[in-house]
C-alpha cells in the first residue's frame, strides 16, 4: 500500500542560516561580478568578439593561465558550448599546473600550545614524499581507470554529474525557495526487509523511491571501476550466497540505490548483526565520491594544461569547492573508528598508507586489556569492546597509489572525527582558537551509532552542523576561478548529502534529520515499527506519570528541573534526608538534565 499526502506550507524562515565574513564577502562580491554567469559556458575560436581586460596569470613554476575578468554583454551564453566539471577543491593555490597534493602552502595560524592542533589544521596538501598528482601524473590520470574516459556527454545517467555540476547553480534557489516553504511531497511505502518507508521528494521532481526489487550492480550504480574488486572482496564475507549475481546482501540492495542517488537517509533499525553491512556500504559511497571529485579535476587540469601549451585561451571550468575535504563521518568511539578506516583502506586499493602503524597504536587496544564483563548483554559487549574513547579526529588523503592517515584538515578528503574531538578544533565564539573553514565544503556527512551520540553530548552534533558549508573565513589558497557557482552564491548545504543511522528513533535524530536537511534531491525516513511490549511485562510495578504545565517549550527545561527537586525528590528522600526503601534509580533521558541533576544532588 502506498499514500501521498502533500505538507503543509509554512513561512519561509527570514534567517539566513550561513554567515559572511565582511572582509570575504568584499572579495566574493568581487569575483562574482567578473566570475557568475547564468550557465555555465566557454568562448570558442569560433566567437570573433574581443574580450576584454583579459590579463595572462603566471605563478612560480606554473604555465601562464588566460585570466578572463570581464565579458562582453553582447556575448551570451547560447554562444558557448556547456561543459559541467566536476571535483574537489584545492587549498594550494592557482590548480592549473595540476601540482595538487605536492603544494604546501605556510601555516598562517597563530603560535600556541597546542601543536597537535595546528598541524591537524595545516593548510599543506601533502608531503614530499607523497604520490605527486601533477606533471606526468596528471597527464596520465585518464589511463588509472578504465572509465576515466567518460566524457560529460555521457555521463548523463551518473547521479555524480546529476547532483554536483555547476549548472545546477541556476535551479537550486527555486529549489531552496521550496524547501523553505515545506513543500515535500510525502509517500508511504512498506517493505519486508526495511519495514517502514516514508519518502520525501519534491513537487514536479523526477526523483522518486527506486525499485526496491530491482537487482543492483556496481556498474549499474556508476561505481568506479577500481573499487569493484576491492568492495567484492570485503563483502563477499557478508554475502548469504556465494554465487548469488549481485555483490550485495539483501539490505545493501535496498538501501544503496536511493544512497547512490545522493538522498538524505534516516535509517532507524541498525544492529550490531548490520552494522557491518550498513558501514561497507557507506564506505564504499564515500570512497567512490572522493575518486570521482578527484579524477575530474584532474581531467580538467590535464585540459587547462594541455590548452595552454598549445596555445589555446584558458578554458573555464568550475569543478571545486573553497576547500579539500568533501565527506565527513561522525563516529562515538575510537573502536568504531577503527573498524571504519580499515574498511576505507581496503577499498582504497593503496599500496601504501602512511602513519598507519600510528593509527593502529592509537585506536587500537592491547588484547589484555580489552577486557568486557561478560555477564553484560550483548550490545554492551558490542559497543564497549576495544579502543572506546570519545575525543578523536583523523584526516584522510587519498593519492593514486598512496593514503595518509593524519593528514592535515585542509589536505584530507575525508575527516573521521567524534563530536568532542571536532568540536575542540571549531571552538565557541569568542575563543581566541578556532577553525571550521574547512568543513565549508562537505558534500557528506555519516553519522553512525547516532544513538551513542545522545549519550555522550549532542550540543556538540548541533555544533558541528552548525558550522557546514559556511563561507570561509579566509581563502586558503582556493583558485575562485574554479569554484562552483553555488558555491559562490552560499548554497553549498544545497548538494550536501546528510545519512543518519541509529538503532533507534528520537525526537533529537528527527529534528536534526528534518532542520539540517536542505538536499532538495529526497529524503528516505527508514523506520522500524516496534509493537507494544507492556503486556508482557509480568512483574506488577506501579506507573506514575506527571504532567506539567510548560507556556513556551523554551521554558520546559527549567520547569521540568524545579518540578524534579519540588515534587518528585521529597518523595524519594524521608525527612531524614534518607532514601527511602533502601536505593532508587534516577534514569535521565537528556545529557544536559543529567548535569544539571548530578550537580544539585552533590551540592
Amino acid at each position: 500500500m502506498s499514500s501521498k499526502r502533500k505538507l503543509p506550507a509554512t513561512a519561509a524562515s527570514t534567517t539566513d542560516d550561513w554567515s559572511r565574513p565582511n572582509s570575504f564577502n568584499k572579495l566574493l562580491k568581487n569575483l562574482k561580478k567578473s566570475s557568475k554567469r547564468s550557465t555555465t559556458f566557454r568562448p570558442t575560436s569560433s566567437i570573433e568578439t574581443p574580450v576584454n581586460n583579459a590579463k595572462t596569470v603566471t605563478h612560480k613554476n606554473k604555465k601562464p593561465r588566460l585570466a578572463v575578468t570581464e565579458v562582453p554583454d553582447e556575448i551570451t551564453g547560447d554562444d558557448f558550448p556547456a561543459e559541467n566539471g566536476e571535483g574537489f577543491d584545492n587549498n594550494s593555490g592557482v590548480i592549473g599546473s595540476g601540482d595538487v597534493e605536492d603544494m604546501q602552502s605556510e601555516d598562517g595560524s597563530e603560535n600556541g600550545d597546542d601543536a597537535e592542533l595546528e598541524d591537524e589544521l595545516a593548510d599543506d596538501q601533502g608531503d614530499s614524499d607523497d604520490d605527486a598528482e601533477g606533471g606526468d601524473n596528471v597527464e596520465g590520470a585518464a589511463e588509472d581507470d578504465e572509465d576515466e574516459d567518460e566524457d560529460e556527454a555521457g555521463a548523463g545517467a551518473d547521479p555524480f554529474f546529476t547532483q554536483f555540476s555547476d549548472s545546477i547553480s541556476t535551479t537550486l534557489p527555486l529549489a531552496a525557495a521550496q524547501l523553505s516553504q515545506n513543500a515535500w511531497i510525502l509517500s508511504k511505502d512498506e517493505d519486508p526487509i526495511l519495514k517502514s518507508i516514508i519518502s520525501y521528494n519534491m513537487p514536479n521532481s523526477n526523483s522518486s523511491l527506486v525499485n526496491l526489487d530491482q537487482t543492483v550492480s556496481l556498474e549499474s550504480l556508476k561505481i568506479k571501476t577500481r573499487l569493484h574488486t576491492p568492495f567484492k572482496s570485503l563483502n563477499e564475507p557478508l554475502l548469504p550466497t556465494v554465487d548469488q549475481t549481485t555483490p550485495f546482501t539483501p539490505l545493501q540492495s535496498r538501501l544503496i540505490p536511493p544512497l547512490n542517488t545522493y538522498k538524505d537517509i534516516m535509517f532507524t533499525n541498525e544492529t550490531h548483526a548490520t552494522a557491518r553491512e550498513l558501514r561497507h556500504m557507506y564506505c564504499l559511497h564515500a570512497v567512490n565520491h572522493v575518486f570521482k571529485t578527484r579524477d575530474k579535476v584532474l581531467k580538467n587540469t590535464a585540459k587547462i594544461k594541455a590548452a595552454g601549451e598549445e596555445g589555446k585561451e584558458t578554458l573555464d571550468i568550475r569543478d571545486q569547492g573553497f576547500t579539500r575535504p568533501k565527506v565527513l563521518i561522525l563516529l562515538p568511539f575510537r573502536n568504531t573508528a577503527l573498524e571504519v578506516v580499515k574498511m576505507l583502506i581496503a577499498l582504497s586499493g593503496t599500496k601504501q598508507q602512511d602513519n598507519k602503524k600510528r593509527f593502529m597504536d592509537e585506536f587500537g587496544v592491547d588484547p589484555e586489556n580489552d577486557v568486557v564483563d561478560p555477564k553484560k548483554p550483548e550490545d554492551h559487549k558490542k559497543s564497549f569492546a576495544g579502543n572506546i574513547d570519545d575525543c578523536f579526529r583523523v584526516g584522510i588523503k587519498f593519492s593514486r597509489k598512496q593514503m595518509k592517515l593524519f593528514a592535515p584538515f585542509y589536505g584530507s578528503d575525508i575527516i573521521v572525527a567524534s563530536p568532542l574531538g571536532l568540536r575542540m578544533v571549531i571552538g565557541a565564539e569568542g575563543d581566541k582558537k578556532r577553525d571550521f573553514d574547512f568543513l565549508s565544503s562537505i558534500e557528506m556527512v555519516i553519522l553512525d551509532n547516532s544513538e551513542v551520540f545522545l549519550m555522550q553530548n549532542w550540543d556538540h552534533v548541533q555544533h558541528i552542523f552548525e558550522h557546514l558549508n559556511l563561507i570561509p573565513k579566509d581563502p586558503h589558497g582556493c583558485d575562485f576561478s574554479r569554484v562552483r557557482s553555488y558555491y559562490l552564491d552560499g548554497r553549498a548545504k544545497n548538494v550536501r548529502q546528510t545519512l543518519l543511522f541509529s538503532s533507534l528513533q528520537t525526537p533529537h535524530l528527527t529534528s536534526l534529520f528534518q532542520t539540517q536537511s536542505h538536499n532538495p534531491t529526497g529524503r528516505l525516513k527508514i523506520l522500524h515499527p516496534l509493537t507494544g511490549t507492556i503486556s508482557q511485562v509480568h512483574t506488577s510495578l506501579p506507573q506514575l506519570f506527571h504532567r506539567i504545565p510548560v507556556p513556551h517549550p523554551s521554558q520546559s527545561a527549567d520547569l521540568r528541573f524545579d518540578f524534579f527537586k519540588e515534587k518528585i525528590m521529597p518523595s524519594v528522600v524521608g525527612k531524614a534526608g534518607n532514601v527511602v526503601q533502601g536505593g532508587t534509580v534516577i534514569f535521565v533521558s537528556d545529557y544536559f538534565d543529567f548535569v544539571r541533576v548530578r550537580n544539585w544532588v552533590k551540592g
